[in-house]
């Protein structure tokens, strides 16, 4: 059992979606959401909003990256305005989730992923923050990537191999990819 999240941000008129690539593991070369697996006595929505904050080592809620660490305080501190970006769009649009194809239906997947609205941040200053660190500040290496919500529907029409198979997997994407941008381009 596990979620995720694809946050979405409006920038220049055009919805872009967040993901990140891993420089190592199985992971390397795909478009990657945030998320893995439920914690003790988490639900599924309060597993997308830490392993978010996780994922990307607190920097994105951070006021100064360079001060920014993964540690229980600063994860702490974050998962609140998360929960925020969480309850705001779902409140509006509770529909904008997906869950993982069962494949295998004797072992289903419990998987659910929430497309939830961020505000909008340039990447850079986070990306070079983790290229920049030679002292292992971080737990693992990430680049954060906006794609524009055109090219992520053609991705998955087209070239779906691009997408980490829990993303790929995702039943109706398009579909909520569409009614985000309907939604939020108009």
């Amino acid at each position: 059992m596990g979620a995720g999240v694809i946050p979405f941000a409006v920038h220049e008129h055009k919805v872009n979606f967040l993901f990140q690539h891993t420089f190592t593991g199985r992971k390397v070369g795909y478009l990657i959401d945030f998320g893995g697996g439920l914690g003790e006595s988490e639900g599924y929505r309060e597993t997308a909003i830490r392993e978010f904050v996780e994922e990307t080592e607190t920097m994105y809620f951070s006021d100064d990256v360079r001060l920014a660490r993964r540690t229980n305080e600063t994860i702490n501190h974050q998962i609140p305005i998360v929960e925020k970006l969480f309850a705001e769009t779902l409140e509006a649009h509770p529909e904008w989730w997906c869950r993982r194809a069962p494949g295998n239906p004797a072992r289903p997947k419990q998987w659910k992923t929430f497309f939830i609205e961020f505000p909008y941040r340039d990447l850079d200053e986070l990306n070079q923050a983790w290229v920049a660190d030679k002292v292992g500040r971080f737990k693992k290496r990430r680049r954060l990537v906006w794609v524009q919500s055109d090219e992520l529907l053609a991705i998955y029409e087209n070239a779906p191999d691009k997408l980490w198979k829990r993303v790929r997997q995702l039943e109706n994407a398009t579909g909520t990819i569409r009614s985000i941008m309907l939604n939020k381009e108009s």
